[in-house]
């Protein structure tokens, strides 16, 4: 059997009995599938086919995360206050009332707490703070544009850069706390936005692949059709209103349809 490694190491003989297995995998991080289902396409790279996602991988990853440090720096009392002294802008979400308060969080509501974020944290916590929250801001927005050069490219490159030259600052301040020994950084989201530019040089801008398409349907799909039930055996009930709404828009295109004359 060919010789495997994990991280430089030669894997012992017993490595494949499913107990063993299974710890070495979770020690390296992995997720313990033994044989993927790519391992015999010569002309697949997975890393080209798992398309990095806007929705989650940079606006949910802000909220989760840094949104998150700073909040446990600053506090919720003062950070409240803050969003709350903020001028209101026509066409934007203003949080009158913080943000600390809110329990469920949409897509919009994540992008409209970016806009906001950065003059709301200004003079309550350190420069360090502010300089890596800025620059992960930029790279958030600039990774958005639906066109982009080599140049742009660089410059996430280098908004990566400048965060990670600054984010000791959110566990040296309390804003992110482990267990002793765990590393602070490993955290998928953030890693998977250092592959951004060559990922965009490969399969182009983000909006040609982001979720934000697919999960606009479960407004129509899910919760409309929700509403429309008893809320008792729902799934049968909302088939039902789905099968009908198609057949009326079907119908109407058809009463549309220009005849010949």
């Amino acid at each position: 059997m060919q010789e495997k490694f994990l991280f430089g190491s030669q894997i012992p003989k017993d490595f494949y009995e499913n107990t063993k297995y299974s710890l070495y995998s979770k020690e390296a991080q992995l997720s313990g599938v033994e044989y993927p289902f790519w391992e015999d396409l010569p002309h697949t790279d997975i890393c080209k086919v798992i398309c990095n996602d806007v929705l989650h991988g940079l606006h949910k990853d802000f909220y989760d995360h840094t949104a998150k440090w700073c909040r446990n720096i600053i506090g919720d009392f003062e950070l409240d206050k803050h969003f709350r002294q903020l001028p209101k802008e026509h066409g934007y979400r203003h949080f009158s009332s913080g943000i600390s308060k809110i329990s469920q969080w949409s897509g919009q509501e994540w992008k409209d707490l970016e806009r906001y974020f950065l003059p709301a944290i200004y003079g309550a916590t350190s420069n360090e703070i502010v300089q890596a929250v800025r620059a992960e801001l930029d790279f958030i927005f600039t990774a958005q544009w639906t066109h982009l050069t080599e140049a742009d490219l660089q410059r996430l490159t280098e908004f990566d850069e400048i965060y990670d030259l600054h984010q000791e600052a959110f566990v040296t301040e309390g804003g992110r706390t482990l267990k002793r020994g765990d590393d602070h950084w490993a955290i998928p989201k953030k890693h998977c936005q250092k592959h951004y530019p060559e990922h965009i040089r490969w399969v182009g801008a983000t909006n040609n692949y982001s979720t934000e398409i697919s999960e606009r349907y479960h407004i129509y799909l899910v919760k409309s059709a929700f509403e429309h039930t008893n809320h008792k055996d729902y799934i049968t009930q909302m088939i039902t209103w789905l099968t009908r709404q198609d057949k009326i828009q079907q119908h109407s295109l058809y009463l549309r349809k220009p005849t010949a004359n």
